[in-house]
């Protein structure tokens, strides 16, 4: 399994069932100890989503 450094910047993609990517957000590793992947979303880290996703929530 590959393992990743402290400080290095990850991207986690969260998918839908049909493998389409739903969001990525840029993380960055605290810790990578083989049991546990920890990481950190530090202030003003890019993150992407759909825009209508955003349009609802700004809607209610």
């Amino acid at each position: 399994m590959r393992s990743f450094e402290a400080g290095q910047t990850v991207v986690r993609r969260d998918r839908r069932r049909s493998g389409r990517v739903w969001s990525e957000h840029a993380l960055r590793v605290v810790a990578d100890t083989g049991e546990a992947l920890v990481a950190a979303c530090p202030p003003g880290a890019e993150t992407r989503w759909p825009a209508l996703y955003v349009k609802a929530g700004a809607e209610g």
